[in-house]
């Protein structure tokens, strides 16, 4: 395919790291809207 192998490894890194945070956080939306409508 390509030889550019000298890539910045920084934004992978963010990627995972958002795609890690959303796996977690997209299951608890309906329980934080719960809260929300709850308290308000």
């Amino acid at each position: 395919m390509s030889d550019h192998e000298n890539f910045k490894d920084s934004s992978s890194k963010r990627h995972l790291f958002l795609a890690i945070i959303a796996l977690f956080a997209f299951p608890l939306l309906p329980m934080l809207a719960g809260w929300y409508t709850l308290l308000s």
